[in-house]
């Protein structure tokens, strides 16, 4: 079974946070090798670590972390616009969930919770 990982869960993995970070691993170690989350993903991860000035390869690390990234395509794009319960982005995730078949959402993001999604942290 195919779970969706927001970009959240693995960017407390990859910073080490304090607070999430711990729980972050717990989740990419148990879902490992099932993990399939959107480009928009890596788009978002982009944009968080380029503040940091981070020096590696994105798309390295989710390969290393056995998370499959599949297209953001304009027809889920077209399907997100439609979903008034989510802002634009989580519209994607939830779009992209649903276009792969996946019901199970690793997110700290409660915005998921108004959706018909199992969200796990």
């Amino acid at each position: 079974m195919k779970v969706y990982i927001d970009v959240n869960v693995i960017y407390y993995f990859l910073t080490a946070s304090e607070e999430f970070g711990e729980r972050a691993e717990e989740l990419l170690e148990k879902y490992s090798g099932d993990l399939i989350t959107s480009a928009l993903t890596v788009w978002q991860l982009y944009i968080l670590f380029r503040r940091q000035k981070a020096k590696f390869s994105i798309g390295d690390i989710l390969s290393d972390l056995g998370i499959e990234v599949v297209p953001l395509t304009a027809e889920i794009l077209r399907n997100a616009e439609k979903c008034k319960k989510l802002d634009f982005d989580d519209a994607i995730h939830y779009v992209t969930m649903k276009a792969h078949g996946i019901t199970t959402i690793l997110s700290n993001d409660r915005d998921f919770d108004k959706v018909d999604v199992k969200r796990i942290f």
